[in-house]
């Protein structure tokens, strides 16, 4: 008895590519939906970076020298810049409020949004 030689579609006789996925047991239509949706998350992290710079503290200096503002993260101590000058006046620190009557404590209090902070003066004698 004769054997009939068995014949191959095209199909069957090429071989598999898979490419990035020939050592992966997963079908590559969900390694594609793996890989879009990783994509997607990351621009999306970046975006809200990008739209999230930090938080603003501006100095009030009331008269004195000008004090550059600063970028800051939410909860983080502030570091205090070099203070203003103002002639017939001394410096008595930064506070929350334009009266200041609240001092900011620079190593106990974080950055909790935008905020202004104003200097204290007191008159020289």
């Amino acid at each position: 008895m004769e054997e009939t030689p068995k014949t191959s579609t095209p199909e069957q006789s090429a071989p598999q590519l898979r490419g990035l996925y020939k050592n992966v047991n997963i079908s590559v239509k969900s390694l594609n939906v793996i890989i879009v949706v990783c994509i997607l998350a990351m621009l999306l992290l970046v975006a809200m970076e990008l739209r999230d710079p930090g938080l603003t503290v501006t100095f009030d200096s009331k008269g004195g020298t000008d004090v550059a503002a600063q970028k800051q993260e939410y909860g983080e101590l502030l570091v205090l810049p070099e203070p203003p000058t103002r002639e017939g006046y001394q410096f008595t620190g930064w506070y929350t409020d334009s009266g200041c009557t609240i001092a900011w404590d620079a190593a106990q209090q974080t950055v909790q949004s935008d905020m202004t902070l104003y200097a204290g003066w007191q008159t020289l004698p």
